[in-house]
């Protein structure tokens, strides 16, 4: 048995999740990162990334086949510093387009279309947790209307995932991040700090807000 002592453990590397709405710049920030990086695009958003150097972008198709053969390359040999899929909202929603495609509803996924989708994105989320880099999920931000148990009604920011696989994804990440805009100075920050509104955590430094080029 290996024990730690935890006043000598480190960060060696980062699982962070990033939501916002379309357009608040999680695939500019991708582009950021310190580092050689690869993008997995799942929703063709990176056109917005032209020009960038240090930057590979692997397109999927609809049907997501090319997923499984990435993964297998970077598991072997991996020379990255940061590893990206954009977006895992799109992911959800393709891979439940295609088990409903193959299944018998004519297009419509089905309960099982829905159970395979929700068990297969949490184990891809954990397979690349595993790899020795950074690695970065994006997703689209949605409003929950959350009632407490005092009655009190209100409307919380987090991923655009199904509910239990926000939970177990949001879990597995070191960093959840909302990309909100200060209305003070209109520049664009990333919320680290949860809060009743929000779904948001920083577990290695804390922090309640920063900028993009700060997250690492």
């Amino acid at each position: 048995m290996q024990i730690l002592k935890a006043s000598e453990l480190t960060a060696e590397k980062v699982t962070a999740l990033i939501y916002s709405p379309p357009g608040m710049g999680k695939t500019t920030l991708l582009g950021m990162l310190p580092g050689k990086t690869l993008i997995i695009d799942v929703d063709k958003g990176t056109s917005v990334l032209r020009g960038v150097e240090g930057v590979d972008i692997v397109r999927l198709s609809d049907d997501l086949h090319e997923l499984p053969e990435i993964l297998k390359e970077l598991q072997g040999k991996c020379e990255y510093a940061n590893v990206c899929i954009d977006s895992l909202s799109e992911l959800e929603r393709g891979m439940l387009a295609y088990y409903g495609k193959i299944g018998k509803l004519d297009g419509v996924p089905d309960l099982q279309a829905y159970n395979r989708t929700d068990f297969k994105i949490i184990e891809w989320c954990r397979q690349f947790r595993s790899l020795p880099c950074n690695i970065f999920f994006t997703a689209w931000e949605m409003q929950k209307e959350i009632t407490s148990v005092s009655g009190e009604k209100y409307s919380q920011a987090r991923p655009m995932l199904r509910e239990k696989n926000t939970d177990n994804i949001c879990g597995l990440c070191d960093l959840v991040g909302q990309i909100v805009m200060n209305p003070k100075d209109g520049d664009r920050y990333i919320r680290l700090k949860g809060t009743t509104n929000a779904i948001a955590k920083d577990r290695l430094s804390k922090r309640d807000y920063c900028k993009f080029d700060e997250l690492l």
